[in-house]
């Protein structure tokens, strides 16, 4: 399912759908207990009702940044139960919080037996809902055609993502073989490849109930497949099933045409217009708001190393135009004087001690609001790399100048789905999540990127 440009599976929603009831019907048991023992008081379940949808709240944003939305089969009963204790720690920091600064909602009324019924009820849940995931059975078989690249890490990461509960029974190729897959070392597992002219009797042995497409052309059995097609078996390209499925775009055997014709890729003007307002509005307060600290983080990074305070460098922007941009400096000044450009790496020894802190909290990048506001940059949007590399990348990965079809940004979907990257295989893999952004790109978008770096930010992961 599809909202606002994101695709999620049913047990994402089934995860926070039994949250919001165990949170939600905790309330509820507690105000009917309370009223019977009490009868003589008059029933008011209206203010109760609000304060159980404010636990509700509080339930979900917590367990967010707690990273219980995290579906994954192989997450062990130890690790959830100490995600779930972190996750609960933080409701009642944060209703302590709400309760002291929005006395009006009336959490001080709210019994310590409803909060610890709250804790039961989603505990009782999720080890009951992760016990479910162990124990589904396959509801989906699908067979892809051609034993291309692109098939093959469909596959890896179907067998990844049990808790999907699809199965790949195989690969139909020219001839019959055996394809290996690695989908968590040293986890491999051997797939059969069944020749072209039996892709009907697969089918209808194996119980398929869809087909995806990972190749054209020789190898392509065209008649069978119209044959399935004409009975109602669904049919999908790898590509789109892989985009789907892992939110990026991969790149391994994308062929222009699917660019061209697929979905998304939209420059509208309502959608320029609204992104670059949102830039100027967010930018302005960002750079008033952040003065104080940008004032104490100039003063520390005067008394730590000397140089200066701001650090200025090329970086290629929208239509690969060069501009000049700007961040608090975090390295010694002339760091690369002997090496010339090289990849940020962990626990960079051309970092200074102030710099190491700043980056970690990406106050570093607070200067950086002031290429948002003269139209450089947005927001959001692929990491505005530096020209050097620039060259260098576009000589070996294809595809990648697509990357500069929009503003880069200080903040953007590769940047929150996967770390720090220090090496062309890294670049790669991020510019396979930038491909993603460029093509489904939106304000609502934008804001679900923003609410998910406050996160990382929060938790300081991903710096270096």
């Amino acid at each position: 399912m599809k909202i606002f440009n994101r695709y999620y599976t049913v047990y994402d929603f089934l995860l926070l759908l039994g949250d919001l009831v165990s949170a939600f019907l905790a309330t509820a048991i507690v105000r009917a207990a309370y009223y019977l023992m009490n009868p003589t008081i008059a029933v008011d379940w209206l203010p109760w009702l609000g304060q159980g949808g404010v636990m509700a709240v509080l339930v979900l944003v917590s367990f967010y940044y707690s990273d219980l939305y995290v579906i994954d089969e192989a997450l062990s009963p130890r690790e959830l139960i100490v995600r779930l204790l972190n996750g609960f720690g933080i409701v009642c920091v944060m209703a302590g919080v709400v309760c002291f600064l929005f006395p009006a909602l009336g959490l001080r009324d709210v019994y310590l037996s409803e909060v610890l019924l709250v804790g039961l009820n989603i505990f009782i849940w999720r080890l009951g809902c992760l016990h479910l995931l162990k124990i589904a059975r396959s509801h989906g078989k699908i067979l892809i055609v051609g034993a291309r690249s692109i098939g093959k890490l469909v596959a890896e990461e179907l067998c990844r993502q049990k808790h999907l509960g699809i199965e790949v029974v195989g690969f139909i190729g020219s001839e019959a073989g055996q394809m290996t897959l690695s989908y968590g070392n040293p986890t491999n597992i051997l797939l059969p490849i069944f020749p072209r002219h039996s892709t009907l009797r697969v089918v209808e042995a194996k119980g398929v109930n869809k087909i995806l497409i990972a190749e054209s052309g020789g190898d392509f059995p065209a008649q069978e497949l119209v044959k399935l097609r004409l009975k109602g078996v669904p049919f999908e390209d790898c590509h789109t099933f892989y985009e789907r499925l892992m939110s990026k775009i991969s790149i391994a055997d994308l062929q222009q045409e699917w660019i061209a014709l697929s979905e998304g890729f939209r420059r509208t003007h309502w959608i320029l217009f609204s992104k670059r307002l949102v830039d100027m509005i967010v930018s302005a307060v960002g750079l008033i708001l952040s003065a104080p600290l940008a004032l104490l983080t100039a003063i520390a990074i005067k008394l730590d190393s000397r140089g200066p305070v701001f650090y200025r460098q090329d970086r290629t922007g929208q239509d690969e135009r060069t501009f000049t941009l700007y961040k608090f400096r975090s390295m010694f000044q002339d760091a690369e004087a002997g090496t010339g450009p090289i990849w940020a790496t962990e626990n960079d020894p051309r970092v200074t001690r102030v710099g190491r802190i700043i980056r970690k909290l990406r106050i570093d990048e607070i200067p950086q609001m002031i290429n948002v506001l003269k139209g450089e940059m947005s927001f959001v949007g692929p990491r505005p790399e530096r020209p050097f590399f620039v060259s260098a990348l576009k000589e070996k990965v294809p595809y990648y100048h697509l990357r500069f079809a929009v503003k880069p940004g200080i903040t953007g979907w590769a940047q929150v789905c996967y770390p720090y990257g220090d090496s062309e295989e890294d670049a790669i893999e991020k510019l396979q999540y930038e491909l993603y952004y460029v093509k489904h790109h939106s304000p609502i978008f934008d804001l679900q990127i923003i609410f998910e770096t406050f996160k990382i930010i929060i938790l300081g992961r991903g710096s270096r």
